[in-house]
């Protein structure tokens, strides 16, 4: 499964759980070019972000934050 898909299919189940995610590519930034966001109920009014060059360390990044956040969500 291509890394396209991989987080496709990441977005859906996130949003399945009642969480809000986007990852943004800026173009305009010379570092840190990349922004992901995840915001929703189960973070209980919290959010996780992170922002950098390397969006495939920055996905696992925000998957451990969200594991150590609600344990549960990622099952």
């Amino acid at each position: 499964m291509g890394w396209d898909e991989c987080l496709a299919e990441l977005l859906v189940q996130l949003g399945d759980r009642g969480l809000v995610a986007i990852v943004k590519m800026d173009g305009e930034r010379e570092r840190g070019r990349w922004t992901v966001l995840v915001s929703g109920k189960p973070l209980g009014g919290e959010l996780v972000r992170w922002d950098g060059d390397n969006l495939d360390a920055g996905l696992s990044r925000v998957i451990a934050q969200l594991q150590e956040r609600v344990p549960e969500l990622l099952d």
